[in-house]
């Protein structure tokens, strides 16, 4: 990466000053697992049975490459950036990472927080599976950073991942906005639509809906519709695509999307909210 000049000691995070807009950056991400539980998957929740009697080739779940959670150094200079005047001063206070807080997508399952290994053996000791349990109390997001960002007075956290575009509010108006619907989507998962989790592991993962309890918003001005005009408060589509605008003059975020099978078809603004 090309970070900028005030980076944090050429770490993958940084804050930087636009204007009137402090944007903090955190390395909030993890290795990319398969979530199905066939047994060719080195997955997230699994080894490939192949591999059991050869470590070498594990893949040892879904693991985090930064840690985030509280004593951990990116913790502790995020701490000090939302102390900071720069970041007091500032009329908008944003912050981006890439793994969703909150979502109806894919990525949001299992928890972020490290994989505990279990291995379990027959009654001659051989290995009959390799399993990762992600314990959702231990979510390192909703744990540890997001009280922080609550109690500094973030208006807006800003993340993709699961490429599909929804968002969320807090009870205290913190907001939350996934706009990453540019093609190759993971789907939301809604209604009969559900995730590829296991349902015989000791921890209970969510097939539907967002695990960390928020309710998406239906958006504002023109929702896309289900097949029976219900709107809908997503949009998860390989044709259309997304992208969002904030514009710090009004503190208003809008969002848009576009058919990219209908190349002379009119943008269309379907959401907005103001940041205060």
């Amino acid at each position: 990466f090309t970070l900028p000049q005030n980076s944090s000691e050429e770490k993958n995070y940084y804050a930087v000053t636009f204007g009137d807009v402090r944007l903090v950056v955190l390395y909030i991400t993890n290795i990319w697992r398969v979530p199905h539980l066939r047994d060719n998957a080195r997955g997230k929740y699994r080894e490939r049975k192949k591999d059991f009697d050869n470590p070498a080739e594990w893949g040892y779940g879904q693991h985090i490459f930064e840690p985030i959670n509280q004593g951990s150094e990116q913790y502790n200079w995020l701490e000090k950036e939302l102390a900071s005047e720069e970041f007091k001063q500032a009329k908008y206070k944003v912050v981006m990472f890439h793994h969703p807080p909150h979502s109806l997508g894919e990525n949001i399952a299992p928890a972020y927080t490290n994989p505990i290994q279990y291995i379990d053996r027959d009654e001659n000791g051989n290995i009959t599976m390799i399993r990762y349990e992600y314990p959702q109390q231990n979510d390192y997001i909703i744990r540890d950073v997001l009280p922080l960002l609550e109690n500094a007075g973030v208006q807006l956290v800003f993340y993709g991942h699961s490429h599909l575009w929804n968002r969320f509010v807090s009870p205290s108006g913190m907001h939350f906005l996934e706009t990453s619907n540019v093609g190759n989507s993971y789907g939301a998962y809604v209604g009969d639509k559900k995730r590829n989790v296991p349902l015989d592991y000791q921890e209970k993962y969510a097939e539907i809906g967002n695990p960390n309890g928020l309710e998406p918003i239906i958006p504002t001005i023109a929702p896309l519709l289900d097949e029976k005009g219900k709107p809908q408060p997503y949009i998860a589509s390989n044709d259309i695509t997304v992208f969002s605008i904030f514009e710090t003059e009004t503190g208003t975020v809008s969002s848009y999307y576009f058919d990219t099978r209908k190349p002379n078809s009119n943008v269309v603004k379907f959401d907005e909210f103001k940041l205060f």
